[in-house]
């Protein structure tokens, strides 16, 4: 079975109080906050000897923090980080908050797509699981309509995948992919 990590940073935000598990015939994904760079540290350490084998990691994290990460794991875990097309960056750089945001992951094993919310006083966070581009495309919509303020992508997403999510919220928020 496939294991993967999404992690955010956000303000009071910790595993134990802002995570959940997605878990299918394929695969279990692990989405949690966490409030500071140690506590990321912990956290990947642990996902680590539980066997996961790849981590997303928010646009808050940048490379040499992927970099600390990355060096804190002993085994072959990937560890990836969520970067934005200079365009999109100048749209997410004019944002006045951060506090609705939206995530989709394209996972194995998914057959509808799947949603789930993190809530707390800083953030509030509406990830989607979706089967394919097709459904991650609709799912990207749904949260831009939702009113979300910015959406991050897996690693699943190349820059042509994360183009596509682009144009399919017609621009409305700013985009980030872990796979560019």
């Amino acid at each position: 079975m496939f294991k993967y990590a999404f992690i955010e940073e956000a303000e009071g935000a910790s595993p134990e109080n802002y995570s959940f598990t997605y878990e299918n015939s394929e695969s279990r994904s692990f989405v949690a906050g966490v409030n500071d760079m140690d506590m990321a540290e912990e956290l990947v350490k642990k996902l680590d000897q539980e066997g996961y084998e790849l981590i997303d990691l928010c646009g808050a994290f940048d490379d040499e923090r992927a970099q600390r990460l990355r060096k804190a794991v002993k085994g072959d875990m990937e560890i990836l980080h969520v970067n934005f097309f200079p365009e999109e960056q100048k749209k997410l750089d004019a944002l006045d908050s951060f506090k609705e945001f939206g995530v989709v992951i394209v996972m194995d094993g998914v057959e509808d797509t799947q949603k789930f919310e993190l809530r707390n006083e800083e953030c509030n966070t509406y990830v989607r699981f979706t089967k394919d581009l097709e459904a991650a495309k609709a799912a990207a919509k749904e949260l831009t309509d939702q009113g979300v303020y910015f959406i991050e992508i897996c690693s699943y997403f190349d820059e042509e995948k994360t183009r596509a999510i682009i144009d399919a919220v017609g621009g409305k928020v700013p985009v980030g992919s872990c796979g560019i």
